[in-house]
C-alpha cells in the first residue's frame, strides 16, 4: 500500500504525518528536539515547510536562553524502497551564547492505537521481542523500554518496532555510516557529558504505559540508560560543541512495512540496511588457507601431555587461554567445550593431520580424546568439563575471565584482580556455585560431538576408535533418561544425573531460560544415530528440535548459548543462543526431513545475520583498533548486556551451518552473511607484518571492543575485566577462537569441497 508525508499543522509548528492507505500511521508533531548542555531543552513542529516535487525542504530555527543560535534543516523525500522516507538533516549553530554543547534530536510516534504491552521490538544485538525470557514482564537487563544506543553499538544502525496485530514493521535507520570518533577521557567517562565533534548518534525507542510508542534518533549520541559506564545503568550523552559556524549532517531513513511476524521484520531491516549501508565483505590480509595455517601453528605450540608420573590421569590438552601481548598460559584448566574447546582443537588436529600426512598431529588429538573418555566421564554418560591440571582435580563453573573466581575465595584478591563491578555482582553467586557439583548441558554435548566427528574422521582411514563411539553412546543414554516428556533438557546436570535450577541466577528462571539446555543435544543424537542406527536417537533428536521451534523461534527468545556472565544474569539473549538453535534445527531437518524443522532453521539463521556489524566502526586515534586499521563488517555480537560494544568470534565455527540451511533453503543471501563472516573475523589475528603488538602469528583475541562497556575508570590487574575503552581487545585468547576458526572451515571443506563462496552461491541460486 501507497505512503504518503503530510504536514500537519498546529500550535508548536508544522509537524508531518506519515499515512497509510489513507490511515495516520506515525505521527511527527515533534520532528525537532534540542538540548542543551545546561539541560534547556526546546522541542516543536518546523518554522516552514516547502513542497516542491514531492520533496519537503523544513526548518527550524532556535535560539537558547544563552544567546546560542541553532538551525536544523530537514528535507525529507520518498525512499527509493517506496515503503518510507528518506530524511536528510543539517544541523548549524549559527550563533554561539555561552553554552558549550547542543545535540538534537529526531522524535517519531506510532499514530496506531495500540497498548504498550502490544508491541514486540528490536534492536542488533540488544533487544529481542521485549527482552523478557524469565516470562516475568520486565525487561530482563535495563529494567525499561527507554533504549537508545549509540551508533558504534548498533551493528545495523537501526531499530524496529513491531506491531503484530496489523502485521507492520516500523523501522527507523541512519543509512550513511559515521566516519570518525573523538577519543574519550577520564573525566568525560566519569561525568558522562562528552562535548565533541564525533559523528556518533544514537538510535533507540521509547514505550511506556499509557503513552504512543517513540521512535527516536539522536545526534550527537544519547544514552538514557546504559551499562557504557557502569553497573548502575546512569546515562550518559555527547554534543555538538555550541561554537558559531559548527555543522554537521546525518541521514535517516522512516519506514513503515508488511511482515508476517518479528523475524521477518528483523530480516527485512537487515537486508535493508546491507543494501543501503552498500555492505561488502572486508578484504583478506591474505588467502583463507594461509590465516588457518597461522592459527593452527600457533596452537600446536600450547600443546601439553602429562606423564603417568606427572599425574596418573595423564592429562592432554592445548593450553591456549593466555594474554596475546605475552603468549603466557593462565591458569591451569583444561576446558571441554564452551571457551576452552579442547575436543575441537583435537578434532582440527586429527583432520589436518590426515589430509597433510603429519603424524604428530593426529598423536596429539588423540591424546585429548583418550584422556576426555578415559578419565572425565562416568559411567552412567555425565561427563566432567573442567580439569585443574595444578590441583589435579576436577571443579566447575567458571572459566575465562571469571576463571580468579576458580582459584580464590578472597574477595579482595578477586576485586583486585577483576575490579569491583564484576566482584560485587558475582560474589554471591560464587559462593553458592562452590557447593554446587555438576555440569553444563552445553560443554557436555560440545565436547561429545567433536569427538564423535574425530570418530568418523578416522573411521575413513581406517582407524576404529571404538572407545570413543562407547563414549558418545554413553553420553546418549544419558541424555535419553534426561530428557523430559516435552522434548527439553535443562541447563545444567548434577553428576547424578539431576537438573540443576539454583542458583537461578546462573541456571535460569522459568521454563525458557532453564530449558536451554535443548539447543546443545540434538547434533550429538544425530551423529550417533548416523552412527549406530538407533532409532531412539533420532526420536529424541527430532522431538528436541520441535521444543526449540516452539519455544525459541516462534516468538524470537533465544537465549542460554553462553555459560556465564560477567554482569546481571546469566541466561541471557545472546547470538550463540541462536546459533546453536539453527545447528539443532537444521541437523533435525537432514535427519527426520521435517519441512517444520527446515523452516524453523531459515527463521534462526535469519536472526543470526541480525547479531551481525554491517558497517566499519571508525576507531579513536591512537587505539589499537584504529592503528591496526581493524574492520568490524561481519563480526558478531556477543550478547543483549555489553550489546554491540563487544563483538567476538563464535560465529566462525557456525558457518557450515548457515551454508546448510542456506543450501536446503535455496537461499543465497544467507552465503553472502557466510562470506562477511569469514572475512571479517580474520581482521583480529596477527600475521607478519600486521601484529596487533601480539607475541606471535595466528593469536587472535576473544573480543574486542567496538564501543563502551562498563568504561569508567577503574584499576584492576586484569586489564581485560573492567575499563576497557572503545578500540581495545579484551586482552584475552581462548581456545575457542582458533578452534572455530579451523572447524569453521574444515566444516565448509568437507561438504563443498571448497572455500570459493562465489561458486558456492552461484550453485544455491540455480
Amino acid at each position: 500500500m501507497s505512503l504518503e508525508l503530510v504536514p500537519s499543522p498546529s500550535t508548536t509548528g508544522v509537524g508531518l504525518c506519515v499515512r497509510r492507505a489513507g490511515v495516520n500511521v506515525l505521527s511527527l508533531a515533534v520532528p525537532v528536539r534540542i538540548r542543551s548542555t545546561d539541560q534547556e531543552v526546546m522541542s516543536g513542529g518546523y518554522d516552514s515547510v516547502d513542497e516542491r516535487e514531492g520533496t519537503f525542504a523544513c526548518q527550524f530555527d532556535r535560539e537558547l536562553g544563552d544567546g546560542t543560535r541553532v538551525r536544523v534543516e530537514d528535507q525529507w523525500s520518498r525512499s527509493d524502497a517506496q515503503d518510507g522516507f528518506v530524511v536528510d538533516r543539517t544541523i548549524r549553530v549559527d550563533e554561539s551564547g555561552g553554552v558549550a554543547g547542543v545535540r538534537t534530536e529526531l522524535l517519531v510516534d506510532s499514530a496506531l492505537p495500540a497498548a504498550h504491552a502490544e508491541w514486540q521490538f528490536f534492536i542488533p544485538g540488544a533487544l529481542y521481542n521485549r527482552n523478557d525470557t524469565n516470562l516475568d514482564g520486565k525487561e530482563d537487563y535495563l529494567g525499561s523500554y527507554v533504549q537508545e544506543y549509540r551508533d558504534d553499538r548498533n551493528g545495523q544502525l537501526a531499530v524496529l518496532a513491531y506491531l503484530p496485530s496489523a502485521r507492520l514493521g516500523f523501522s527507523l535507520a541512519r543509512t550513511l555510516s559515521p566516519k570518525f570518533d573523538y577519543p574519550l577521557s577520564d573525566d568525560e567517562l566519569i561525568s558522562g557529558r562528552i562535548v565533541s565533534e564525533s559523528d556518533i548518534g544514537s538510535l533507540g525507542l521509547i514505550s511506556e504505559a499509557e503513552t504512543p510508542l517513540r521512535l527516536r534518533a539522536g545526534y550527537p549520541f544519547g544514552e538514557e540508560r546504559t551499562f557504557g559506564l557502569d553497573t548502575t545503568g546512569r546515562g550518559w550523552e555527547g554534543f555538538l560543541p555550541a561554537v558559531s559556524g559548527v555543522q554537521a549532517a546525518v541521514q535517516y531513513e522512516l519506514r513503515v512495512f508488511e511482515a508476517p511476524d518479528l523475524t521477518e521484520a528483523i530480516w527485512s531491516v537487515g537486508e535493508r540496511q546491507r543494501f543501503r549501508l552498500k555492505t561488502a565483505p572486508t578484504p583478506l590480509p591474505m588467502p583463507l588457507e594461509q590465516l588457518a595455517h597461522h592459527r593452527f601453528a600457533l596452537t600446536q605450540q600450547y600443546f601439553r601431555a602429562w606423564s603417568e608420573d606427572e599425574d596418573p590421569r595423564r592429562p592432554a590438552g592445548y593450553l591456549t587461554h593466555f594474554s596475546p601481548r605475552n603468549g603466557q598460559t593462565l591458569g591451569s584448566l583444561l576446558e571441554f567445550g564452551f571457551t576452552g574447546a579442547q575436543s575441537m582443537h583435537a578434532l582440527a588436529s586429527i583432520r589436518r593431520g590426515h589430509r597433510e600426512g603429519v603424524p604428530l598431529w593426529i598423536t596429539r588429538g588423540r591424546q585429548v580424546n583418550d584422556f576426555f573418555v578415559r578419565e572425565c566421564q562416568s559411567e552412567n554418560g555425565f561427563a566432567e568439563g573442567l580439569y585443574d591440571t595444578r590441583s589435579q582435580r576436577f571443579v566447575q563453573w567458571f572459566t575465562g575471565i571469571l576463571m580468579p573466581f576458580q582459584y580464590s575465595n578472597d574477595e579482595n584478591e578477586v576485586r583486585a584482580y577483576l575490579g569491583s563491578q564484576i566482584t560485587d555482582a558475582l560474589i554471591p553467586i560464587a559462593a553458592e556455585l562452590r557447593d554446587v557439583s555438576g555440569n553444563y548441558t552445553r560443554t557436555m554435548c560440545e565436547a561429545m560431538y567433536s569427538i564423535l566427528l574425530a570418530y568418523e574422521e578416522e573411521s575413513r582411514h581406517g582407524i576404529v576408535q571404538a572407545e570413543w563411539l562407547a563414549a558418545g553412546e554413553r553420553l546418549g543414554d544419558f541424555l535419553l533418561r534426561t530428557q523430559e516428556s516435552d522434548g527439553s533438557w535443562y541447563r545444567g546436570y548434577s553428576p547424578s544425573g539431576e537438573p540443576l535450577t539454583r542458583p537461578e541466577e546462573w541456571f535460569g528462571r522459568g521454563h525458557v531460560e532453564q530449558r536451554s539446555g535443548t539447543i546443545f543435544p540434538v547434533p550429538v543424537l544425530a551423529a550417533l544415530h548416523r552412527l549406530t542406527g538407533k532409532k531412539e536417537y533420532k526420536d529424541a533428536a527430532l522431538r528436541a528440535a520441535d521444543f526449540v521451534a516452539d519455544t525459541y523461534v516462534a516468538d524470537v527468545l533465544y537465549c542460554g548459548g553462553l555459560n556465564d556472565t560477567t554482569q546481571v544474569k546469566s541466561v541471557k539473549i545472546d547470538s550463540t543462543g541462536v546459533l546453536f538453535a539453527m545447528r539443532s534445527l537444521i541437523t533435525a531437518f537432514r535427519v527426520g526431513g521435517e519441512q517444520r524443522h527446515l523452516e524453523a532453521a531459515v527463521r534462526a539463521a535469519k536472526v543470526v545475520s541480525s547479531w551481525l556489524f554491517l558497517w566499519d566502526v571508525p576507531f579513536p586515534a591512537e587505539s589499537l583498533l584504529e592503528e591496526s586499521d581493524f574492520k568490524t563488517t561481519g563480526w558478531a555480537i556477543c550478547d543483549a548486556i555489553p550489546a554491540g560494544s563487544y563483538i567476538e568470534d563464535v560465529l566462525l565455527e557456525f558457518v557450515g551451518d548457515l551454508l546448510d540451511v542456506a543450501t536446503a533453503a535455496a537461499i543465497p543471501e544467507f552465503v553472502d552473511i557466510c562470506e562477511l563472516v569469514l572475512n571479517g573475523m580474520q581482521q583480529g589475528l596477527s600475521i607478519p607484518g600486521k601484529m596487533l603488538g601480539y607475541a606471535a602469528p595466528g593469536i587472535q583475541c576473544e573480543g574486542f571492543m567496538t564501543s563502551y562497556w562498563l568504561s569508567a575508570p577503574e584499576t584492576a590487574l586484569f586489564s581485560g575485566a573492567v575499563g576497557k575503552r572503545k578500540g581495545d581487545d579484551n586482552d584475552t585468547c581462548n581456545g575457542f577462537v582458533n578452534a572455530a576458526a579451523l572447524c569453521g572451515l574444515d566444516t565448509v571443506r568437507e561438504v563443498y569441497g571448497m572455500l570459493d563462496f562465489a561458486s558456492i552461491r552461484a550453485g544455491i541460486a540455480s
